[in-house]
């Protein structure tokens, strides 16, 4: 491929939205929006070794290359809707108006595409930036086989991620009716990871624990993981979203720097508009920052807490959120 590429990759509800339409704010990107969700990478299992690279190779350079010409409206066309350097003001206003009129026409025709204006090959120096929620447990791989790429874990609290997940689940805002702390599936998959063999993690164990404490093992299983297949990839930078929450400027000056890109006016404007009023919908990215990062403690009792933050003070993961 020849844009540079960007991976954001962390966990879901790990605020990679909002940081995901950070990165989308910049004149300089190209937003993809979770494009390996529902399926679309089940070549490559959900963790994978990069000792395994060479086998993918092929197939993930082929899926890089994909990106760009992805036309589906939700991964392609998330809003808001940004200028950008690569379009002049008359096709971005063509582009606002196909984006909302082709999501109009989808309410009743179900999945449309949204056609790009411009071809990007011929912006050298527009940047392609991925968002995942799928792919944590393929960092590895991923980082490695695109290895002029900049990639980006984020973090949020286990407590911050525990409490979103059941907040999510008594608002029927997934699509599955499993409980994610039930997915027994997951886990046994989970169990297979080299950390979990050596903590001696079995089925009957996890599946004896409470929803709370299957939740912060699956952030740990995760993060470690990832971790451990990104260890001295200097290509791969970790971030917290309570950092951001607290200081979105100054963070995102850093994973910007990290990623080659210029400090823009247009993500300055980006972040002070989405920070500055509370959208309480569930996946909005225009939230009170703060209050958001730390919301999970009015949410879960004291003997929650202190479940979650026993089990991921077991692994390197957890050191991160030691003293928060």
């Amino acid at each position: 491929m020849t844009q540079p590429l960007i991976l954001l990759f962390g966990m879901p509800r790990s605020g990679t939205t909002w940081l995901g339409k950070i990165f989308d704010s910049h004149p300089d990107t190209l937003y993809r929006h979770e494009p390996d969700s529902h399926g679309t990478l089940n070549t490559l299992p959900l963790f994978v070794s990069v000792r395994d690279s060479e086998r993918y190779r092929a197939f993930l350079e082929t899926y890089a290359k994909h990106l760009p010409s992805i036309r589906d409206e939700k991964i392609s066309a998330s809003l808001p809707i940004f200028a950008k350097s690569y379009y002049a003001p008359y096709q971005l206003a063509l582009r606002k108006m196909l984006v909302f009129g082709t999501k109009a026409a989808s309410r009743f025709l179900g999945s449309l595409p949204v056609y790009d204006l411009v071809n990007i090959s011929r912006h050298p120096q527009a940047r392609v930036v991925w968002k995942s929620i799928e792919s944590l447990g393929r960092l590895g791989v991923l980082s490695h086989i695109y290895s002029s790429a900049r990639c980006v874990i984020i973090f949020r609290h286990p407590c911050g991620y525990v409490a979103s997940v059941l907040r999510g689940e008594t608002k029927h805002k997934f699509e599955t009716s499993t409980p994610s702390s039930e997915d027994w599936g997951e886990y046994e998959m989970l169990l297979e990871l080299a950390v979990a063999r050596e903590k001696g993690l079995e089925l009957q164990t996890v599946q004896s624990m409470t929803p709370v404490e299957r939740l912060a093992l699956k952030w740990a299983l995760y993060y470690e993981h990832a971790l451990a297949e990104t260890d001295g990839m200097k290509n791969v930078l970790s971030v917290r979203y309570e950092d951001f929450c607290e200081n979105p400027i100054t963070e995102t000056m850093k994973v910007f720097q990290h990623c080659g890109l210029s400090w823009s006016p247009n993500t300055e404007r980006f972040i002070a508009n989405s920070t500055s009023h509370e959208n309480t919908e569930y996946y909005s990215v225009f939230k009170d920052p703060k209050a958001s990062a730390w919301k999970w403690k009015k949410e879960l009792t004291q003997l929650d807490i202190e479940q979650i933050m026993r089990i991921v003070s077991q692994f390197k993961s957890g050191e991160k959120y030691a003293q928060a």
